[in-house]
């Protein structure tokens, strides 16, 4: 059944049942994914989904579900479960009703329809990462690429329509000089022009190389330099503790941070729900409100949270377009970019350490941004503007919100990042802090 098709016959399941609300989101997506390791191909796989996220509501009830069975008798039995099972839940402590005027909202961005059917160029780029990474000194390999292409579709009860289509390519690969010495690299793009395999194994080749005898590091406070890898893992979650579920929960750092500083006054994030080469987002969100960009941090000053129609009505605004049924979410993050090159940002530094890549990113108090997180590859001394050593076996420890108030230089350059540490989507810069500590990360791995 075609999505457009599956969400009128839902809708009119739903109509029939009695409730006084429904929403249908289907997607269709179309996916080809290779892993590979010591530079050999290990999984390929391609694979066509179809998936159909249910909203229902009725006297103040709510509940929401999602199915893959997408026959027209499946799917009238999902819903009519669906509604069983709403009748009996409590009301809603705060209900919000769909807007009442209806409204079409169609494709607004590019897309590449190639990447929905690209098993020849998936493997081909994986060996030019492979390649690139033996040419800069690379023993061995690993890692993933995958290909998508997925469009979006949504009906709701007070007809709204939605059609939007997305595509994107993420390549991650991880090389090894020796087991202890490693690199890594990633690119991704929404669109085949833009995807870069070739650099991204020669970052992870180089930087294997240079990770050779590495040593561990004295503990203290550093000067940091985050790749744009790394920092966008921190501001993927400053996007996530930005989300009003977050904050009326009580979960989230910005908690009554509201028009006030909390970061630098060179650092700003926004969040698009669409944007030129941006590799997620949509022209709708769940609850069929157009996306928008909001401006989230502006000169170092929290200016919105991310809302969807429950939490706009709970703080009393507007919804921002982020829904997320239950949660806002964000769809594409930018940080501002600054005026510094790499290279000028290293001579900067006078004690500090280069991080390419990190991954354990764990929270010991969420209230306060309070986190650790582990260095991993490329990892390198800078002393007095010049980098001295590898080290390797160390973790970061900081907040989010002291960490983005003690930027010192952001590089003009920028690049997209998204892979399996980084959910959101994130056009991110160099960024060089001051005063971070450094402690030894006793048994984690290489």
């Amino acid at each position: 059944m075609i999505p457009t098709e599956l969400n009128e016959r839902g809708l009119k399941a739903a109509i029939r049942l009695g409730v006084d609300e429904a929403i249908f989101v289907s997607a269709t997506g179309n996916d080809q994914m290779i892993r590979f390791a010591n530079d050999s191909l290990t999984v390929a796989k391609k694979t066509e989904e179809s998936v159909v996220s249910v909203y229902l509501a009725k006297n103040g009830k709510r509940i929401v579900g999602g199915s893959t069975n997408t026959d027209e008798e499946g799917l009238s039995a999902f819903v009519e479960r669906l509604y069983k099972t709403m009748v009996n839940l409590s009301k809603e402590p705060v209900y919000a009703k769909l807007p009442g005027r209806p409204s079409k909202l169609k494709r607004a961005g590019t897309f590449d329809k190639r990447l929905g059917d690209a098993e020849k160029e998936v493997s081909e780029f994986a060996s030019e990462a492979i390649d690139a990474a033996h040419a800069a000194g690379a023993r061995r390999s690993a890692g993933a690429l995958e290909a998508s292409l997925v469009s979006s579709y949504l009906l709701s009860s007070n007809g709204t329509e939605g059609h939007d289509t997305t595509s994107s390519i993420l390549l991650n690969i991880r090389s090894f000089t020796e087991r202890n010495a490693s690199g890594h690299g990633l690119s991704c793009s929404s669109s085949m022009k833009g995807f870069g395999p070739a650099e991204a194994g020669r970052r992870a080749g180089e930087d294997s190389k240079r990770m050779l005898n590495s040593k561990k590091p004295e503990e203290g406070v550093y000067q940091i330099l985050m790749s744009p890898t790394v920092a966008a893992n921190l501001i993927a979650l400053v996007g996530s503790f930005a989300s009003a579920f977050s904050v009326d929960s009580g979960t989230s750092y910005l908690v009554d941070k509201m028009g006030k500083k909390v970061a630098s006054d060179s650092f700003s994030l926004t969040d698009h729900g669409r944007t030129a080469g941006g590799l997620g987002g949509r022209v709708f969100d769940d609850e069929g409100t157009p996306t928008q960009s909001t401006k989230i941090i502006e000169g170092g000053v929290l200016t919105s949270y991310l809302h969807n129609l429950t939490t706009a009505k709970r703080f009393k605004t507007e919804s921002t377009g982020n829904a997320g049924w239950i949660e806002p979410d964000a769809w594409n993050l930018e940080v501002g970019h600054g005026d510094s090159g790499y290279s000028e940002m290293v001579k900067e530094m006078k004690r500090g350490i280069i991080l390419t890549s990190n991954w354990y990113t764990r929270f010991t108090n969420y209230r306060t941004g309070e986190f650790s997180t582990v260095p991993r590859d490329g990892t390198f001394l800078v002393e007095r503007g010049r980098v001295t050593k590898p080290l390797s076996g160390l973790r970061m420890s900081d907040s989010l919100e002291r960490i983005f108030s003690s930027v010192k230089l952001l590089s003009k350059k920028r690049e997209w990042i998204q892979w399996w540490e980084v959910d959101t989507p994130t056009l991110c810069p160099w960024v060089l802090v001051d005063g971070v500590k450094i402690t030894r990360a006793y048994g984690s791995a290489p």
